[in-house]
């Protein structure tokens, strides 16, 4: 028996940040319902990484999400 990997659909959310006190839990609030698989916030370089699994959901939509974190700017996905 063997087993294949199956590679699954993931997006990429990278944005600049300029305030950090509380910003991953408000962040984790509003991802609640999506498929999060890294959450990552690099103080050094001041941005934010987030990384979605699966497909079905507007990209655009969750990118709009993260925009309205106070302290979050520029998001973009991939």
């Amino acid at each position: 028996m063997s087993l294949l990997a199956v590679e699954r659909t993931t997006t990429v959310f990278t944005a600049q940040v300029v305030e950090v006190e509380g910003m991953l839990a408000r962040i984790a609030v509003l991802l609640n319902p999506y498929d999060v698989r890294e959450l990552a916030l690099s103080l050094d370089q001041g941005e934010l990484r987030v990384v979605v699994e699966g497909n079905g959901f507007d990209a655009g939509r969750v990118g709009a999400r993260l925009a309205k974190v106070i302290g979050v700017l520029d998001v973009t996905y991939s």
